[in-house]
């Protein structure tokens, strides 16, 4: 089972509200609307910065896998980060955004199909929707959508501020894994209708061991970034930001054999986003928003190991995405009933441009462009106790390249009723669609894989989109003053079922001699590899979180387990992971100011694979322990100190490249400064 979920009031600071939960926390994804998660009619769960900057965590994954049915894909000697959303993944099945900018970034090999790169420094929120019932978001999130924001002025300035300073500093000492990573961020208002930031980051983390004390090799990163960020309100109501970010990640990765050559790695990342908003009190039907975005990938690789005719081959990856976004609500009364009518469209163009004229990477990630585009409107409707969305969307692409081309488009609706019989109880049930368009890398692989399995990859023109269509049924709890004055209590759960047709696999034909095997020649002749729609996949599930916060202490638990099938092969999907659980809880002395707590994540084995899998890929069952502490000893000056995995277990996480790091003890300091 999943999980996630902490309470408030650990760290004070801009932004932090005291008494309120994690599930008192803002969203939009679910709508487009702001909404707290607890009464979003979806399975939405947020995290905060303070929860984010407690934590420090050196990847953004650990942060997403303690969200209920969400996990991630990670590869020890690749910073890149693969989201799983209740059992869907890869190629967009997931729509990833940072700043409302689509991270589209893939390259094929043997680990998953579709990742992104993302410094924690500067995350602000992490808003998680599970399920195409964001169809309002974008097109392609059959699975769901996750949104990050950076950190904005606001978060490091005080009122009546002028210029602050915000400093953070983590060394990792005394365990598997040693290093340091820090940031700092300035920020300005001059005037009152203009405020700024700049941001550095910089992480320098050393190889890890496992729990058993074995080295993984190459699991160490080097990793630079900056943030910066302008925000002026010309006039009442009106809004604009511009924003742009910069990563650069330098690492080693490969065996050195000569089916997995060694490499060194640069990847550098832009994400640069203008967005326009107007919004005020005495006009309801002008609430708008337009995003204007770009982002790109550029991973650059040369060989470090093979014969001297082979080190120092070249080849790069670059991946570049453009796009808008523009939507409006308008408010109306209608007698007893309150309309909201949200209305709007989206485009975005991915571009993939790759070389290596001396081995196969650009066959398996193929150059091409691809054009996604839409339009929605959505109505919610409220009357006493009843809440109504309806919303209809249509989606369409285009793609092209290597001489092959395909295009689609499709309707989807989605309809959510929700009621509210008693104060604090919300039942709901929603269903939805979502349409995800073939990406450039399935419809047009094309080429020979290396020996020495030399089979053949077969672009498919043909291949239709993908169509999920999801029940859900959920209940949200929002209880204040529970067994005391001041303590509050959040839930939410959801049980689902989403069946997508026309599912997209990769197949892999060798009806002739054994392919790969030393002692026939030409094995692979006959030997072919091609995305195609083979199969009708269903996923049910169960997800849910809770917390408790009574000001002196707090628990809270979040956990899912999904099962998932491929209705044609009778089979399992090999894209579920397993059931999960994560307790924590916590302890605050002196006023708020001292923390004390722990963590238990329960990860089941993952056993339920296809049978040709089960020997490669079945994973243990795992329990870890993380213990933390901080403590404000000035205004705005925290000390703190983790300690992850401390009974140093050796574990692998299903389908990640290798072990996971044993202890790790990480100590910090973060101080903010304003005037």
């Amino acid at each position: 089972m999943a999980a996630i979920v902490v309470a408030h009031g650990q760290e004070a600071g801009p932004g932090t509200t005291p008494g309120t939960t994690a599930l008192d926390d803002i969203s939009v994804t679910a709508t487009r609307q702001e909404e707290r998660a607890v009464d979003s009619l979806a399975s939405v769960s947020v995290t905060n910065r303070q929860e984010v900057r407690r934590q420090n965590p050196q990847r953004i994954g650990t942060m997403l896998s303690q969200s209920p049915a969400v996990t991630t894909q990670e590869n020890p000697n690749d910073p890149a980060t693969a989201v799983n959303v209740r059992g869907l993944q890869d190629f967009g099945r997931v729509a990833v955004t940072v700043d409302g900018a689509r991270q589209n970034f893939q390259r094929s090999g043997h680990n998953a199909n579709g990742a992104f790169f993302l410094d924690p420094a500067f995350i602000r929120t992490i808003d998680v929707t599970r399920g195409p019932v964001a169809n309002v978001y974008g097109s392609g999130a059959i699975g769901g959508v996750v949104s990050f924001e950076t950190v904005d002025p606001k978060d490091i300035l005080r009122p009546r501020e002028k210029v602050a300073g915000e400093l953070g500093v983590t060394a990792l000492l005394g365990g598997r894994q040693n290093g340091i990573h820090g940031s700092v961020i300035g920020a300005a208002r001059p005037v009152d209708w203009a405020s700024g930031l700049i941001g550095v980051s910089f992480r320098n983390l050393n190889a890890y061991k496992d729990g058993g004390g074995f080295l993984i090799r190459d699991s160490g990163q080097d990793l630079g970034s900056a943030l910066t960020k302008v925000i002026l309100t010309p006039g009442e109501g009106h809004t604009v930001k511009l924003s742009g970010q910069y990563q650069k990640y330098d690492f080693t990765n490969g065996l050195g054999t000569s089916a997995a050559p060694r490499r060194t790695n640069n990847v550098e990342t832009t994400n640069v986003v203008a967005k326009y908003t107007f919004s005020r009190p005495d006009n309801e039907w002008v609430n708008l928003s337009t995003t204007l975005y770009r982002t790109t990938t550029d991973t650059d690789q040369i060989r470090i190991s093979g014969t001297p005719a082979q080190i120092g081959n070249a080849r790069y990856f670059r991946i570049e995405t453009v796009g808008f976004d523009a939507n409006n609500t308008s408010r109306f009364d209608l007698g007893p009933v309150r309309l909201a009518s949200t209305y709007g469209m989206d485009w975005f163009q991915d571009r993939v441009r790759t070389s290596d004229p001396f081995s196969n990477g650009d066959e398996t990630t193929p150059g091409g462009r691809r054009h996604v585009y839409g339009a929605f409107l959505q109505n919610q409707f409220n009357w006493t106790i009843i809440d109504v969305i309806a919303a209809l969307r249509y989606d369409g692409y285009a793609l092209s390249g290597g001489g092959n081309a395909s295009d689609g488009q499709r309707l989807s609706p989605k309809i959510t009723v929700g009621v509210t019989p008693v104060q604090g109880f919300q039942p709901y049930v929603t269903y939805a669609e979502g349409y995800r368009a073939p990406a450039i890398t399935e419809t047009l692989v094309n080429g020979a894989h290396p020996a020495p399995s030399t089979f053949t990859f077969i672009p498919n023109p043909n291949l239709r989109p993908e169509i999920g269509k999801t029940i859900e049924a959920g209940i949200n709890l929002k209880y204040n003053d529970v067994f005391r004055k001041g303590d509050a209590f959040r839930g939410k759960i959801a049980v689902f079922e989403n069946r997508v047709r026309n599912f997209i696999e990769g197949v892999y034909t060798d009806p002739g001699n054994d392919c790969g095997n030393p002692l026939i020649p030409a094995g692979c002749a006959d030997a072919t590899f091609r995305y195609s729609n083979v199969a009708r996949a269903r996923l049910r599930g169960v997800e849910a979180e809770f917390v408790y916060d009574a000001r002196r202490w707090y628990v809270s638990l979040a956990g899912s387990t999904i099962r998932g099938d491929n209705l044609i092969a009778n089979q399992p999907l090999e894209s579920v992971y397993p059931d999960k659980v994560v307790l924590s809880g916590g302890m605050r002395f002196l006023g708020e100011k001292l923390l004390v707590g722990s963590r238990l994540t329960l990860v089941d084995k993952q056993r339920r694979l296809p049978a040709a899998s089960i020997a490669a890929n079945a994973s243990k069952a795992y329990a870890l322990v993380d213990i933390f502490t901080s403590y404000e000893f000035a205004t705005d000056m925290r000390a703190f100190a983790q300690v992850d995995n401390v009974g140093d277990v050796r574990y692998r996480r299903y389908r990640d490249g290798d072990r996971s790091p044993g202890l790790v003890a990480k100590f910090g300091l973060s101080t903010r400064l304003g005037m």
